[in-house]
């Protein structure tokens, strides 16, 4: 509620200054330019989501995720080894955050976390495997920030893939110090169990 006031406010202020100042005409103009440049990047954005989303259909649809989700397993298995039948649908999820895609990593997302979910019921111990996905996709290692990279060209960047390297860099930190807490968490929940 704060927020759609203070948007109001700046608004109201913004309009009442172009109006003073007699740049009304100009205020205008910019306004239905503004509109114009989003609805420009919203069709932009929404290309480069559905080519990355058409390509992880595609390995959907080949059975690559099963060679993905085989060569995830070895960190998988270290990372959340009560994983269990979800391990396809983990490795599906952690795959388009790498490739940049988070908004269409959710339903993945949402997918594996039912399946660990239901498998939580049975074996109590997963929710630190359901505790890890959630900080493996909130850190969310990039190879390709496909969504910066898409508003970086919109923007008509000389260079837009100059932010790869930082990109990679700043995720891969933030990743294995999630997981880094995450795993110590576990052991002291198990080390806590054991002297109960």
């Amino acid at each position: 509620m704060f927020l759609q006031w203070l948007w109001i406010s700046m608004m109201i202020i913004s309009l009442l200054y172009a109006l003073v100042t007699g740049n009304g005409s100009s205020m205008l103009q910019a306004a239905l330019q503004g509109s114009a440049d989003a609805i420009s990047l919203t069709l932009q954005l929404g290309a480069g989501y559905l080519f990355f989303c058409g390509m992880m259909e595609i390995v959907r649809g080949t059975g690559l995720q099963h060679g993905i989700s085989r060569m995830l397993q070895p960190l998988l298995s270290r990372l959340m080894p009560g994983i269990g039948a979800a391990a396809e649908t983990v490795a599906m999820n952690l795959s388009m955050n790498v490739l940049g895609l988070g908004n269409a990593a959710t339903p993945v997302g949402m997918e594996a976390m039912q399946l660990l979910d239901e498998e939580c019921k049975r074996n109590p111990s997963v929710k630190h495997d359901m505790y890890m996905l959630l900080i493996l996709n909130a850190t969310s290692l990039q190879l390709l920030p496909t969504t910066v990279l898409t508003l970086r060209t919109a923007a008509g960047s000389a260079d837009p893939n100059v932010i790869l390297l930082p990109t990679l860099a700043c995720t891969a930190l933030s990743t294995a110090v999630g997981a880094g807490l995450g795993m110590c968490m576990r052991k002291k929940e198990e080390r806590k169990q054991r002297w109960l």
